[in-house]
């Protein structure tokens, strides 16, 4: 299990894991190391002004100080990823050596002093708190100097009993709160990762089923996008003579074909602001201008629909190269062609279905007559076919490039629908 916790050690036994984990701790003890080495610096500096205003500067009194004032010097002047490598191991340094070392050099003066009967505890408190995410160096650095601290009493008359009442039970009940109290930060570091890792993989379905827009939308509107009437572009496209190509291809064939077509096409709809609703077989359905306002959505559409018929003209490059063409070539089947109808107008748009599941769609006339356009195209033996109402929106270039195909007849509807292509 890549989460568990060395009850040992009181890591994390995969150690990406436990690598993760301090790096996000040290953004949070960074700035307090930084201050204890500073504390030291000054406790050290301090210390030795006390030595020399006493008159007892020698080798043995000043070697410890000296050293706890280079180790915070040493380490305060180097940039940030050499204290977080290295800032623990050094301060590891000061209670089990320089603390030892203390304790046996200023022996005879410690020894003699009636308040150093505190000197364990403060060794058990201090060391205990100054190492946040090692146990195993916390156990270190506060039991090496309590221990050496202990010979220091030598003139103290004190029991078996008595130290392990005064001194030894203290110290195994802070070294038994600061392993509860990894193993708890590991744990809950643990849920962070496992809902983070979640929510990412949520966030990563729902960008594949239902694009990085529309996911956006449902996750802000927690879930509820509710109908509204908006203007936007319907575009359909759908594959020339489908039917005669995949007949003779394997499922597995059939669907490698399918996807390496709806996602070069998905890349160019994604560059012109567009939003697939569905995927119905060979064709595919595009909003442009919900559920995010995009501005000139009809000129969009179309220089899209341009971009995805010569994205449709590359990719039969690749299938020539790839001989995937066989498929359809051994058919007299030249090349994979698409038609592409588009219109313009007012739908309603959100979530539709039942309250188990539902799918974000669009309801109204324009839907019928984009679908239509698509059609209208095997009567022009044109691949784009767009409305009037396109037509009457289009920019300068896109308008001189256009031209009236003709007239079709809508279902429902006594007047004939113009018809536009571009070149």
């Amino acid at each position: 299990m890549k989460n568990k916790i060395d009850l040992l050690t009181c890591s994390f036994s995969d150690k990406e894991l436990e690598k993760k984990y301090q790096d996000v701790r040290w953004n949070e003890v960074s700035s307090f190391y930084s201050n204890v080495l500073k504390f030291f610096l000054i406790i050290g500096i301090i210390y030795l002004l006390s030595l020399y205003l006493r008159n007892s500067l020698d080798f043995k009194t000043v070697l410890s100080p000296l050293i706890q004032v280079f180790i915070p010097i040493f380490l305060l002047s180097k940039n940030e990823d050499f204290r977080k490598k290295y800032s623990e191991k050094f301060i590891l340094f000061l209670p089990v050596v320089n603390m030892s070392l203390f304790h046996f050099l200023d022996f005879e003066r410690l020894s003699n002093l009636p308040h150093i009967a505190i000197l364990p505890i403060f060794h058990s408190v201090i060391w205990t708190s100054l190492f946040p995410f090692n146990f195993i160096n916390s156990v270190i650095a506060a039991g090496v100097p309590f221990l050496t601290s202990l010979f220091v009493l030598v003139n103290f008359e004190l029991t078996i009993p008595l130290m392990i009442v005064i001194y030894f039970t203290p110290l195994a009940l802070l070294i038994f709160n600061k392993r509860k109290s990894e193993i708890n930060a590991r744990e809950t570091f643990s849920k962070t990762i496992t809902i983070d890792n979640n929510r990412k993989l949520m966030n990563k379905t729902l960008n594949r089923y239902f694009g990085d827009t529309l996911s956006e939308e449902i996750i802000l509107n927690n879930g509820e996008l509710k109908g509204e009437n908006r203007w936007v572009t319907i575009l359909f496209a759908d594959l020339k003579a489908y039917s005669t190509i995949t007949e003779n291809m394997s499922p597995d064939v059939a669907l490698k074909f399918l996807n390496e077509f709806f996602t070069k096409m998905n890349d160019e709809i994604k560059k012109f602001g567009g939003q697939p609703l569905n995927y119905i077989g060979d064709s595919v359905m595009v909003v442009f201008g919900a559920p995010k306002n995009v501005q000139d959505h009809e000129n969009k559409a179309l220089e899209c629909s341009l971009k995805m018929i010569e994205g449709l003209k590359e990719l039969n490059q690749d299938w020539d190269q790839n001989e995937f063409s066989r498929y359809w070539k051994n058919n007299n089947i030249e090349s994979i062609k698409m038609r592409i109808g588009i219109h313009a107008g007012n739908v309603i748009v959100g979530n539709l279905g039942s309250e188990e599941m539902l799918q974000y769609s669009t309801i109204g006339d324009v839907v019928n007559v984009a679908s239509r356009l698509e059609q209208s195209n095997k009567e022009f033996n044109t691949e784009i076919a767009f409305s009037h109402k396109i037509y009457i929106s289009l920019i300068k270039d896109l308008y001189n490039r256009s031209e009236n195909c003709g007239e079709i007849t809508l279902k429902g509807r006594s007047s004939p629908t113009k018809v536009y292509t571009i070149k």
